[in-house]
């Protein structure tokens, strides 16, 4: 037995091992939970990276300075946010926060001479780790998807085993309430949770999963016709037949997973979930290096079976769901208006993470007196009132550079109908319209504030890296 060639594969295991698991602890979304994570990354994955991965190492394990520095930015003025500061240079950063300290020191008859700009300080610095964490998750997926083809392939099976998983969970949830989110009850009556507390960030998992099952299904038919379009002879039907080996023959069960995943979204009851899923559905088509045909074949296949399950699991509750949109809309507009107060009294320094539950009693204090805001429904707003503004325009003017220079390098390659698309290109584009499915849902729910999301999240965007670096033949990615 080859011990070194076994010790090279605990990486990938390690991998696998987060993503497998990540999801199963309602998303890692308790501290102590996500803390474990986060320091299996940070001494796992990041003492692989120091000592066992030379600097010198491919090209294609590393980030980009341009796209790395602005990264690195961000998490230094995140830390910076947690850590105490003299009140004198506080009362400039963040005049507000610097007077509710004073008037803290003049009703409790204390001297602080020193507090953070965050609220609350701790919570900052261990979202600011977790951040890290996915940076270093990050570099070290990209580098063991390299390592091996066969890595590449089981992490986004592993992503679609794992979202199947999830909607079955959640349907058989909506079916019957009692089963509940492993050992506590459905909050909030019934709907399809999987094993995620809040069934909106479970809807944001599932948007990222179930692009991946298609795209995946897409790469062996691609795969089927390459072949059937490689001789110039009509080739009989009974010879086609023949030559659909047993990888091609997983089509249906990819499409499936797909079939049962939007089934899960629609019946998580989350409004944003399901247009993000209906916008997502439209983005695939620019996506997707198949025919018209076959697409308005797919479209037809998935509306017969979202109908049809749909009807016998009960679709009236989905409908009456949006009835009440008009409603939901206004009180978030409402949370919305009334978090701005808060964005112009730290329009420089931002609040810092962990801040909004501590102030909102104080600035939306004119909404419902019997519901703690959490969050702002907004994670792009939620962003500016945590980071500030100048802070938030450096991360949005990254991500809209990031996600418009990928979509339109990933367009053109697929778009070109010279020669067949390659498969991990065809993966890349399924995981991008994962991240979009994402970040669309972003601007009405908070899905980016569970964990699992976010290790999903880095993992599609590994993916789609992946696709741009390497582009192995079908053969290779299939078996």
């Amino acid at each position: 037995m080859n011990i070194q060639g076994q010790l090279n594969k605990i990486p990938a295991y390690l991998f696998f091992f987060i993503l497998i698991t990540v999801p199963i602890i309602f998303g890692a979304i308790h501290p102590i939970i996500f803390a474990s994570y986060t320091a299996v990354v940070l001494v796992g994955i990041g003492g692989w990276l120091c000592f066992s991965v030379p600097l010198s190492d491919a090209k294609s394990g590393t980030i980009s300075k341009k796209w790395l520095i602005p990264i690195v930015l961000v998490l230094i003025f995140s830390a910076f946010q947690s850590i105490p500061i003299p009140l004198g240079f506080l009362e400039v950063i963040s005049p507000s926060r610097a007077e509710r300290v004073e008037m803290l020191n003049t009703l409790a008859q204390t001297t602080q001479n020193y507090a953070s700009i965050s609220e609350h300080g701790l919570v900052g610095l261990t979202s600011t780790t977790l951040l890290f964490a996915l940076l270093v998750y990050f570099w070290g997926l990209k580098r063991v998807l390299h390592q091996n083809i066969s890595n590449y392939r089981v992490v986004y099976l592993l992503i679609i085993i794992l979202g199947t998983f999830e909607a079955l969970y959640g349907l058989f949830q909506f079916l019957s309430p009692r089963i509940g989110i492993l050992w506590l009850p459905l909050p909030g009556g019934r709907a399809a949770h999987g094993t995620i507390i809040y069934k909106n960030q479970f809807a944001s998992f599932m948007n990222m999963c179930w692009p991946l099952a298609i795209a995946a299904a897409t790469v062996h038919l691609q795969s089927l016709m390459h072949t059937s379009n490689s001789k110039k002879r009509k080739i009989p039907l009974k010879e086609r037949i023949r030559r659909i080996d047993e990888k091609t023959k997983l089509v249906p069960l990819f499409l499936l997973a797909t079939g049962v995943m939007l089934l899960s979204v629609l019946f998580s009851l989350s409004r944003g979930g399901i247009i993000a899923m209906l916008l997502v559905m439209i983005l695939l088509n620019f996506f997707l290096p198949i025919s018209r045909k076959i697409k308005l074949v797919f479209l037809g296949m998935f509306t017969l079976f979202i109908t049809a399950y749909g009807a016998l699991l009960g679709l009236n509750t989905v409908i009456s769901r949006f009835d009440s949109i008009g409603h939901s809309g206004a009180t978030r507009f409402d949370t919305y208006l009334a978090s701005i107060p808060m964005l112009l009294d730290h329009a420089w320094s931002g609040i810092g993470f962990g801040s909004y539950k501590l102030l909102s009693p104080v600035y939306l204090k004119g909404l419902s007196a019997n519901m703690q805001w959490d969050h702002s429904h907004n994670e792009y707003l939620q962003l500016m009132l945590e980071f500030g503004i100048p802070v938030a325009v450096l991360i949005f003017s990254w991500l809209i550079a990031a996600m418009f220079l990928t979509g339109s390098k990933l367009y053109t390659l697929i778009s070109d109908t010279s020669q067949p698309v390659h498969a991990s290109v065809i993966i890349a584009g399924g995981a991008f319209c994962g991240l979009l499915g994402l970040l669309i849902h972003g601007f009405v729910d908070f899905g980016w504030r569970l964990p699992a999301n976010l290790f999903y999240a880095v993992t599609l965007a590994a993916l789609v890296s992946y696709g741009f670096e390497n582009k192995p033949d079908f053969a290779d990615v299939k078996s």
